[in-house]
């Protein structure tokens, strides 16, 4: 058999039959019968199917009885959880929806062999036709990551939980509408995460076995809780769950990309990109780590050609203000920061790039102060949950009274920063100042093992 190693994809069923030396029939029953890892490309004609070669050697590892030459016994069942070997259950890959497509059931068994297996092929549709009709229209209309089609989304996630109170999958989806609406759409951040809170833990209660739920419960933890220990944790059950998740993948590629973890943020958005090809949200957000990893020309170079492919995509111009800013340019971040808003539609957003573009027009070298004071109101709402954003651009612009102020309110809250990428400019930019190295020591946040 060939080495397991490789993440290479095998397109169509005669490529993955060679790569058992089987026939098509055989690794068709295999798909059918044994969970065999076959992903069906969306949109596609019956036989676009393609598979990795990793997850083939992962398989053919728990089904031992599977060797070269061999067909194996229908009879035989795969490990069950307690067992050292390696299953990774497939009997559904929950696909990003691009142009309507809706995610593909492939190979469900009958009996699944463990409580994990039994998560992912549970039902995905509501018994309620209505409720199973409004539910599939709020996943497309999520995919399309507009902010009128994210709110449709919400009103539809709210229709199908009135139709089906116990239907989990509704509250998972509700959340991440809720998670991808405070990026595309006019909800402040703490109204946003407020909801998807809620919706990830009736989730959890109705089903604590639901990938989806711990992945948007993860996204959560990190981006508003600050708790990169518990995302991890969080991201580590989702994965547990269902290994083939492109938008896990994903999601917890933006998460290592924050934490610093150059390496594993390319390994993580490769594996998205195989599981969900032709998804732009992942190009334009791997185009963004680039300025977290600090390569800042590259990334303003990347997100400038995107934003002429995607003009309508907010996530681009909010990267490109932070790429900006990072090298003092306050006049970019204003621009940029104003087509965000644009796009959002968000009233408080408006008004800030109002009021910043009088600030800089004024006074460039000061004009980052009218952010500072924004992130104090977001304080004072409980929007806001640390100062790393302000202290940050309060360091870029080379402000130090600001900086030092800011991190001292942020010590003695015993705040903990995580973001690598803001800790190393800050660090950088201050090495030779004691004070501001000190504080960093007291604020940086322990990076969870494995990040």
């Amino acid at each position: 058999m060939p080495d397991a190693a490789s993440d290479k994809r095998l397109d169509g069923w005669k490529a993955i039959a060679n790569y058992f030396r089987r026939d098509r029939t055989t690794v068709m029953r295999w798909a059918r019968e044994r969970n065999l890892p076959v992903h069906r490309l969306p949109g596609g004609v019956q036989g676009s199917v393609f598979a990795l070669e990793s997850e083939l050697a992962a398989w053919a590892v728990a089904f031992n009885d599977v060797h070269p030459g061999d067909t194996p016994s229908p009879e035989t069942s795969p490990p069950m959880a307690g067992d050292r070997r390696r299953w990774w259950p497939l009997a559904l890959l929950a696909l990003v929806p691009i142009a309507g497509t809706a995610a593909v059931l492939i190979g469900q068994p009958e009996q699944p062999p463990d409580h994990d297996a039994q998560a992912i092929v549970r039902a995905t549709l509501p018994d309620d036709p209505q409720a199973a009709a409004d539910y599939a229209a709020a996943r497309d209309l999520w995919a399309q990551r507009s902010g009128d089609s994210l709110r449709r989304s919400i009103a539809l996630y709210d229709r199908v939980i009135s139709r089906a109170p116990d239907f989990a999958p509704a509250y998972s989806g509700l959340a991440e509408s809720w998670l991808i609406f405070r990026e595309y759409g006019d909800a402040s951040e703490g109204e946003a995460y407020r909801h998807a809170q809620n919706a990830v833990d009736r989730a959890i209660s109705l089903d604590p076995g639901l990938a989806g739920a711990h992945r948007a419960r993860g996204f959560i933890q990190y981006w508003w809780h600050y708790d990169a220990s518990g995302a991890q944790q969080s991201f580590a059950r989702a994965l547990a769950i269902d290994p083939n998740d492109g938008l896990t993948h994903f999601w917890h590629a933006n998460i290592l990309s924050d934490l610093g973890d150059d390496a594993g943020a390319r390994r993580a958005y490769d594996r998205a990109r195989i599981l969900l090809p032709g998804t732009p949200a992942i190009e334009v957000e791997r185009a963004c780590a680039e300025w977290q990893a600090g390569r800042d020309a590259q990334a303003i170079a990347a997100l400038t050609a995107l934003k002429q492919r995607y003009p309508n995509d907010a996530t681009i111009p909010n990267c490109l203000a932070w790429a900006h800013i990072s090298g003092g340019d306050i006049a970019g971040y204003a621009r940029e920061y104003r087509d965000a808003a644009t796009l959002r539609g968000e009233p408080q957003m408006i008004a800030l790039a109002d009021a910043l573009d009088v600030a800089v027009a004024r006074d460039p070298a000061t004009a980052h102060r009218v952010l500072i004071a924004d992130a104090r109101r977001e304080f004072a709402a409980g929007a806001r949950q640390t100062r790393i954003s302000p202290a940050f651009f309060a360091s870029a612009m080379g402000d130090r009274e600001s900086l030092v102020v800011l991190m001292r309110e942020a010590a003695n809250l015993e705040e903990r920063w995580h973001s690598m990428n803001l800790l190393r400019r800050i660090e950088a930019k201050w090495r030779d100042d004691e004070e501001i190295q000190e504080l960093l020591r007291r604020l940086r946040q322990q990076r969870p093992a494995g990040a």
